[in-house]
């Protein structure tokens, strides 16, 4: 027979049936007795056998339940590893496999003793979860007719689970089954489990796995989450309202309401109040206490975070989670796979950049001011150190923000140049400052004047010469005649991949990003800085510069080991940009700045508020600026990103040094730059091409520089987007 159907139904619906009509009795006198039949028996030996039978029946249905019973009980196995059965989280390691940099866990817990878990903790949820804890052997034999008696009333399904059923419940997986088999499978486990183990440790696996709600799974991590106190430190008002909260974690009686599930004060107030008296009715508080304890107990608010992830946090729950899931491994498979994340993060090298350079105290001298931090290995892509802010969970300024680079762009527009045919080296462009151009125009879209930083003067100069004196009006005067979009297009070439337009802003003035390799509607200012660009990029253009034309995609996850073995390892690809010597042309600067300041191993770019460059085996830019106007523009010496900068390449290991006389590599350098006319030689090459300086000097060159390198804090508007380069021949060699 079908499920559902009505028992009076036939399996033949077109089957007819016939009924018998009803015969009554013949009505029979009292006065005249029915006489018995022959032979027929009494009926108190028919009602006997009755009795009889069904007693027979019901020891059979006894035995038989007993015996199925048994043999159930005898085949539910007790969880493997009881705590270590739940999801395993991942561990993130730096680049030595064994220096641990954070954890990737989808809940918070920290096992704990029974002694290091207060006492009003431990009576609080006997009180008001489990009164008979002690008494009952795993299953309570009363709770559970209380509850199936409720439930065939029709009233609110009540479990009646112990909280040794509940463990277990937990462990096995198997909570959210809420049929009587499932019940039947808890009793059998729970059983088992009480012949195991004591009920003080049946109450210390319970409280170490027990979900609070705020990701907080047994006590101790509950107790931060709520409180930020141990779990043996809290009082027994707090004791009270975390154990409230087992009945409906994340639910009404979280007083926060972190997630929008209705909590209030009211339905917290009236549960933790349940749990107090419970915990009197059950001689576990006296009368006197309770009556002292009237206020719900601050809880602190999860949302304000002050610690955050930490700076790592950019890494372990930013980098490695997105680079994973694009490896097509979850999210979710990472926070419970139990996998060994090995990054390409050097410990060392991290340790120096973030905790010794002095960038995390940028902000707390200044609380105007910030800072970002990015490293990464030339040829390869690794990202060997990294500092996006103190809060690793908040706005990542280092990759997620971008910030006006200024003069420390100059480089771009000199491998801009050099890809157009430009002659770098000789003294052709006018240094002088103030300048005006025709398209360097202030808001009201009048020409205005641009100025060198620091008001430096060189009225005759080179390209070369002007990047290492960093002078805007000369650099500014060759972006305006290659073009704009062909500076971005040679800064995508050499590894930045974001901007933001600085002449586009939206009504609460956030300007719109922009991808440089489309490279339409850029304008001049891009050649002196006016587009922000990402820390990270920034120091893979400078990675670019540092190999001569090598471009690589920087990367976190150098390798995973799960528990069956390897998952995932990088495969880590790189290209040359095209144009012989254009990246080695343009880091030629950096070297003769690097020089200059007593390392000839270092490249060295700076703003007023960036320092970036690189060393061998190591590309480092470094910002940091007043979050509202990012510097005062007056000059690139002094600052804290250079201060931060040379601390750690004064501080760094010999792995990022070279050994002239044993590393290959240094040769293999010199060689690459042997190749590139001197600047001397150069200039005489340009002459002869037809080269020629421009006749005329601005005047105004005697007068003193503002400080700023625009006129104001917005960058100033070019009349034009540039499109193709400008057909100025007197600058062409």
């Amino acid at each position: 027979m079908e499920s559902g159907r009505d028992a009076t139904e036939t399996e033949d619906p077109g089957r007819t049936i016939s009924l018998r009509p009803f015969r009554r009795r013949r009505h029979i006198a009292p006065e005249e007795p029915p006489s018995r039949p022959k032979g027929a028996k009494p009926k108190h030996r028919r009602k006997k056998r009755t009795v009889a039978a069904l007693g027979l029946a019901v020891l059979v249905l006894a035995t038989t339940v007993s015996v199925v019973g048994s043999v159930f009980y005898a085949s539910v196995d007790l969880p493997e590893a009881l705590d270590d059965a739940l999801s395993q989280g991942s561990t993130v390691y730096y680049s030595d496999g064994t220096t641990v940099m954070g954890e990737l866990a989808a809940e918070q817990r920290t096992s704990v003793d029974l002694d290091e878990i207060a006492d009003d903790v431990e009576n609080a949820v006997v009180a008001a979860e489990d009164a008979n804890f002690y008494e009952h052997p795993g299953v309570d034999a009363k709770g559970v007719l209380r509850a199936l008696v409720n439930n065939l009333k029709g009233g609110d399904q009540q479990g009646a689970s112990t909280l040794t059923q509940q463990y277990v419940g937990y462990v096995a997986d198997i909570r959210g089954d809420g049929s009587y088999l499932r019940k039947a499978r808890e009793a059998a486990m729970a059983m088992k489990m009480e012949e195991e183990f004591t009920k003080d440790e049946i109450l210390n696996h319970y409280l170490n796995i027990v979900y609070f709600g705020r990701g907080a799974y047994g006590v101790e991590a509950a107790a931060q989450a709520f409180f930020g106190a141990p779990a043996a430190e809290l009082s027994t008002s707090q004791s009270a309202l975390l154990v409230a909260q087992i009945k409906s974690p994340d639910g009404p009686y979280d007083p926060r309401d972190p997630y929008g599930k209705g909590g209030n004060t009211e339905a917290a107030t009236e549960r933790w109040e349940y749990v107090l008296d419970q915990m009197v009715a059950t001689g576990r508080l006296e009368q006197v206490k309770r009556d002292s304890i009237t206020g719900l107990p601050e809880t602190l608010d999860p949302t304000d975070d002050a610690e955050g992830l930490g700076p790592e946090g950019f890494v372990t729950n930013g980098f490695v989670l997105q680079e994973l899931a694009d490896a097509g491994i979850g999210t979710d498979e990472v926070l419970r796979g139990g996998f060994d994340i090995v990054t390409t993060l050097d410990p060392e090298l991290q340790e120096l950049a973030v905790e010794r350079s002095g960038i995390r105290e940028v902000t707390a001298k200044d609380e105007h001011m910030a800072a970002a931090l990015a490293a990464v290995e030339p040829g390869t892509g690794r990202v060997l150190a990294y500092y996006g802010g103190e809060n690793g969970a908040g706005l990542d300024l280092a990759a997620d923000v971008g910030h006006r680079p200024g003069t420390m762009f100059n480089s771009v527009v000199m491998a801009a140049a050099v890809e157009a045919g430009f002659d770098a080296w000789s003294p052709i462009l006018d240094g002088s400052s103030p300048r005006r151009f025709k398209t360097y125009l202030d808001e009201e879209g009048n020409e205005t004047d641009l100025v060198n930083i620091g008001g430096a003067q060189d009225a005759e100069t080179s390209l070369y010469d002007a990047v290492i004196a960093k002078l805007d009006t000369p650099v500014y005067q060759v972006a305006e005649s290659v073009g704009g979009d062909a500076v971005a297009r040679t800064a995508a070439a050499l590894g930045i991949e974001r901007m933001w337009d600085p002449h586009d802003l939206d009504e609460h003035g956030v300007a719109a990003a922009i991808d440089p390799a489309e490279a339409t509607g850029f304008q001049p200012d891009v050649g002196i800085g006016a587009y922000p660009v990402t820390v990270l990029d920034a120091a893979v253009l400078h990675a670019t510069l540092a190999t001569g034309g090598e471009v690589v995609e920087p990367y976190v996850v150098e390798r995973v080991d799960g528990p069956d073995g390897e998952r995932y390892e990088a495969d880590p690809g790189s290209e040359t940009m095209p144009g012989p010597h254009i990246a080695a042309d343009a880091a030629l600067p950096l070297y003769m700045n690097g020089f200059e300041n007593g390392d000839e191993q270092l490249g060295v770019n700076a703003s007023s508020t960036w320092h970036a460059g690189f060393a061998p085996n190591l590309a480092l830019a470094v910002w940091a600026g007043d979050e509202t106007r990012e510097g005062d523009g007056s000059d690139h010496e002094g600052t804290v990103a250079e201060g931060v900068w040379w601390h750690v390449m004064k501080e760094r290991s010999d792995r990022y040094r070279w050994d002239p006389d044993k590393d290959e590599t240094a040769e293999d350098l010199e060689n690459t730059y042997s190749e590139v006319p001197p600047p001397d030689e150069a200039q005489d090459d340009g002459a002869e091409d037809g080269g020629q300086a421009e006749g005329e000097a601005d005047d105004k060159a005697s007068q003193d520089a503002p400080a700023e390198q625009t006129p104001t804090d917005k960058p100033a508007t070019s009349a034009e987007p540039e499109g193709e380069p400008a057909t100025d021949d007197w600058i062409w060699g």
